[in-house]
């Protein structure tokens, strides 16, 4: 709810009637998103968003846009909204998404004022209450950049984009 959202310092978002192809000239700039993003806390009508603008400086507030799509060419974007990430939590941003549907994967991104753009993130609601199909989790603890230790977080997303529909 949108109450939820404030309660977590996020900002709300929530779909529109119909997708439609994103208007904001987006070019990835992994050196003002040196974090990318992040995507947690899946219910089956929503998502929380995360990124930091790594750049910022001492500047108070940076504004950003965040865009929810159903492709990752964002020809059929779902919901956008405008956010800030603030000074006073490190430059981060989170948004919650809802109105979403059930058990599906959809791709999200922030850009700047500038049109400089995080990675694409790609995340999934949870199923529905009633959904049949078993639920799998993964837990991973301890990276290590140093050590090179984060081939657990590629082996994940390698099984999750070849997984069949059904799994």
């Amino acid at each position: 709810s949108m109450g939820a959202a404030g309660g977590w310092g996020a900002s709300p978002a929530w779909p529109r009637a119909e997708a439609a192809r994103s208007p904001v000239a987006w070019k990835e700039a992994p050196e003002a998103f040196a974090e990318g993003v992040a995507s947690g806390d899946p219910a089956p009508q929503s998502v929380l968003l995360w990124t930091r603008i790594s750049d910022a400086g001492s500047t108070r507030s940076v504004p950003l846009i965040v865009e929810v799509a159903e492709d990752p060419e964002f020809k059929a974007v779902i919901a956008s909204a405008r956010t800030r990430a603030l000074a006073e939590s490190d430059h981060t941003c989170r948004v919650l998404v809802g109105g979403l549907k059930p058990a599906r994967i959809y791709w999200y991104r922030f850009t700047d004022e500038r049109g400089r753009g995080s990675r694409v993130g790609r995340t999934r609601t949870a199923a529905a209450p009633d959904d049949p199909r078993p639920v799998r989790f993964t837990f991973v603890s301890c990276q290590n950049v140093c050590e090179g230790a984060q081939n657990a977080y590629r082996r994940m997303i390698f099984e999750d984009e070849r997984a069949a529909p059904e799994d």
